[in-house]
């Protein structure tokens, strides 16, 4: 039964890269406007053929929007969602393989740049808080090519081949990524350096965390940005890729955040990551259908997180015991 879930797992991957290199032909082949409807098309299928995934982004939704909005409605935002994805996975595609300024900007307005380059002016390191929403595979260029040194913590994928893949088209033009579990001091000196790193931190995570509200429930949110935020006392900011009308697009920057500083360091973990949180929502909420949301954001819960907690503490009570026996 295992080597069937690994075969299919790995189909499932082959199918993805097949994909994602499928819409990089026809984006050389096929007028841009011409690819980018074709893609919302190709969204607006996989809606309806996709069931697992439907099913999340409408409970989902419901969870979020369900008291002011009806059943009907909910779906057609999720009909929505699929198709901003592939809008933008078209968008991406295309920016892939531009490196003219002028071409790569020629539907991207930039909104608050005036933000970044006062977050850079502070000689600190900036942290862009970039959620899951829009095109944001294609930011990383974008920042670039506005004159920013820029890298991104990124959890590698867990298939060896599409992280290889992805990996490769992420790393260009000097662009840095540095996989979950880069050591800590590699992460400040990048920033001291007054670099920028890209933080996502809009979903649920296994790594250290707490829970920060999104849309009204608890949701497990790492705790990593605050940390660094804290540390290296750098900027920090949210930056979002975002479809505006048709074939256009925004790349906005947010004002800079204040780092709030207590003297309480678990205090100051949970107010500031609060903050980003809260941040990142009220993006979300300006542009609602793009943003992943088949995602699980609410999958940890504080019970699940306690249980896990004393299951720690008796472990490390049962090891005490063990040493005193000796």
């Amino acid at each position: 039964m295992g080597k069937i879930k690994k075969l299919r797992k790995s189909v499932k991957y082959l199918l993805i890269i097949t994909f994602i290199k499928f819409i990089l032909l026809i984006v050389k082949i096929f007028p841009w406007t011409w690819t980018s409807y074709f893609c919302a098309q190709l969204g607006k299928l996989a809606y309806y053929l996709v069931k697992g995934e439907r099913l999340k982004t409408i409970r989902n939704l419901t969870v979020a929007y369900g008291s002011e909005k009806s059943k009907a409605e909910i779906k057609q935002m999720a009909k929505e969602v699929f198709e901003n994805l592939g809008r933008s996975a078209a968008e991406a595609a295309f920016k892939m393989r531009l490196t003219n300024k002028e071409k790569y900007f020629s539907n991207l307005e930039v909104v608050g740049l005036e933000h970044a380059q006062e977050a850079f002016e502070r000689g600190k390191g900036v942290l862009n808080i970039i959620p899951h929403m829009g095109c944001w595979e294609a930011a990383s260029k974008a920042y670039q090519l506005l004159g920013f040194p820029a890298g991104a913590v990124a959890k590698p994928l867990k298939n060896e081949m599409l992280n290889n893949w992805v990996m490769k088209n992420r790393e260009v033009n000097g662009f840095k990524i540095f996989p979950r579990g880069t050591t800590y001091k590699t992460l400040l000196m990048h920033l001291k350096e007054n670099n920028s790193l890209g933080m996502l931190m809009d979903q649920d995570t296994s790594v250290k965390g707490v829970f920060a509200e999104f849309y009204g429930k608890p949701a497990y949110t790492s705790i990593g940005t605050a940390m660094l935020a804290l540390d290296a006392d750098a900027s920090v900011l949210v930056a979002i890729y975002i479809r505006d009308k048709g074939h256009k697009f925004k790349f906005i920057f947010d004002k800079p955040m204040e780092v709030i500083r207590t003297g309480d360091r678990k205090e100051e973990l949970q107010l500031n990551t609060e903050q980003f949180q809260k941040a990142v929502e009220r993006q979300i909420k300006k542009y609602p259908t793009q943003w992943t949301w088949m995602h699980e954001r609410w999958k940890t819960t504080p019970e699940m997180v306690e249980a896990a907690e004393r299951e720690k503490q008796e472990l490390r009570k049962k090891r005490r015991e063990e040493k005193n026996n000796e």
